[in-house]
């Protein structure tokens, strides 16, 4: 086998790989997601909690302020029964009002605050279904995750496997230069030869669709030495089908020309 033939060995092996995990990479991405979306449920729910749980303080804070001005009022009441004197009786009255205008705005606030707490109830009762809801979501996506990962797990170590007995048998040159490729994050480190026009010697880089000189084609055909796009940098490789085409065509030219030369 020639380095190039290697190499698309390796890419091969690579591809199924980069394959199966990203199955499981998107099932991991998507309960990541439902992690996050759950977190951001579950940070709101504990804000609300604490809202209902101070304003509950202040609503039980204000009935026992308006309990505490009731059992005055009823006191002042009692007093003005028995007052010894009108002065005794308008000073109560006076104090008796005061309290209950204090109550009454005291009163006026307990009643805000209650609405307040009655709209928090109906909004954490919400994130609270939202909250389940999600949960149920997120259960279901880390099954999944799980699942791909047990169905991926077996064939994943036979390519492993595969990969490193491969690797044995290319050039460590050439394993540095795929390697480069890999690091840079393209999407495919490897491309087809695409044919144009046999007969005018056309080929193109099937990555990047640059015409490519012949004498690139010849190194694959004759060859088969680690061959570089010159736009776009990938290793380029021919199928076997176009090698295989290729190749009868020019035996059969070879053949026409020896023929051509006894006659």
């Amino acid at each position: 086998m020639s380095v190039t033939e290697k190499l698309l060995a390796l890419h091969r092996v690579d591809q199924k790989l980069t394959g199966l995990k990203s199955r499981l990479r998107q099932a991991e991405a998507y309960l990541r997601q439902q992690d996050t979306i759950l977190s951001e449920i579950q940070k709101t729910h504990a804000s609300l909690t604490s809202q209902v749980r101070q304003l509950e303080a202040t609503v039980h804070n204000d009935q026992n302020e308006i309990n505490a001005f009731d059992d005055r009022i009823a006191k002042l009441r009692e007093r003005m029964q028995t007052a010894s004197s009108s002065k005794e009786h308008s000073a109560l009255l006076t104090e008796m009002n005061t309290i209950k205008a204090d109550r009454g705005l005291i009163e006026t606030r307990a009643v805000e605050a209650l609405e307040q707490l009655d709209a928090l109830k109906a909004k954490l009762a919400e994130i609270d279904a939202q909250r389940l809801e999600r949960e149920k979501v997120r259960g279901v996506a880390a099954q999944d995750r799980d699942k791909r990962h047990t169905d991926i797990a077996e064939k994943v170590s036979e390519l492993e496997a595969e990969r490193e007995r491969v690797l044995t048998e290319v050039p460590p040159s050439a394993i540095t230069a795929y390697n480069e490729l890999l690091e840079l994050g393209l999407d495919d480190v490897m491309a087809t030869v695409e044919e144009q026009d046999r007969r005018n010697k056309e080929y193109s880089c099937g990555a990047c669709y640059t015409h490519l000189p012949v004498e690139q084609l010849n190194i694959l055909m004759n060859r088969g030495d680690l061959t570089k796009c010159p736009t776009c940098g990938v290793i380029l490789y021919l199928e076997q089908d176009l090698f295989d085409s290729i190749t009868s065509d020019a035996e059969k030219k070879r053949k026409r020309r020896t023929m051509e030369t006894l006659d």
